[in-house]
């Protein structure tokens, strides 16, 4: 992989004066090309290299220019994971116990065939999936998928078994953790 561009999360900044410490204690976000010819955002900074070991990334084949990246769908959706994650209570037992998560973050302006009207947050990210991308690194890497809407209400609904599902699904369908606005729902 090759490193494209970064984006720092400043702790000054009142665009994120709210935005979480993380246990690693920097905050960035980082755009990566594959050999594959995907992109990867990556957070750093999430992971301590000790206790908390996780750190976040979506993968897509939508690409982002490097002038577009603070900016992008695939940056957006990272970036709110990342404030919300490290806030979870026993985030790493609850995905010892379920193996797979569910996510919902509000985001203004996303596609409406992405969107649920929900309270809870309209855009789904499904956490979890495994990818080789990152073998041999010192953390956890947490893939998120960006969900249909009928995907993020069959999780809610079915909860775990509905989790595990949606995973078979998602390999099924290939490119497992590839998110992009093409895809069709498995559901």
């Amino acid at each position: 992989m090759q490193l494209l561009t970064e984006f720092e999360i400043q702790y000054l900044s009142p665009i994120h004066a709210y935005y979480p410490t993380w246990p690693g204690e920097e905050r960035w976000l980082q755009l990566y090309e594959t050999n594959e010819g995907t992109q990867i955002v990556l957070t750093k900074g999430l992971s301590d290299g000790d206790e908390y070991l996780y750190e976040i990334y979506l993968e897509s084949n939508d690409i982002i220019t490097p002038e577009d990246f603070s900016n992008s769908w695939q940056a957006n959706l990272v970036y709110e994971a990342g404030r919300i994650v490290p806030q979870v209570p026993d985030f790493k037992d609850r995905l010892a116990i379920n193996t797979y998560l569910s996510l919902q973050v509000e985001m203004e302006g996303a596609p409406e065939e992405w969107s649920l009207n929900s309270l809870d947050g309209n855009i789904g990210l499904f956490i979890g999936l495994s990818s080789e991308a990152f073998k041999g690194s010192n953390f956890r890497p947490l893939n998120i998928k960006l969900m249909r809407p009928a995907e993020l209400l069959y999780a809610v609904e079915n909860d775990n078994a509905g989790r595990l599902k949606l995973a078979e699904l998602y390999v099924k369908q290939g490119n497992s953790t590839i998110s992009n606005l093409e895809r069709e729902s498995v559901i």
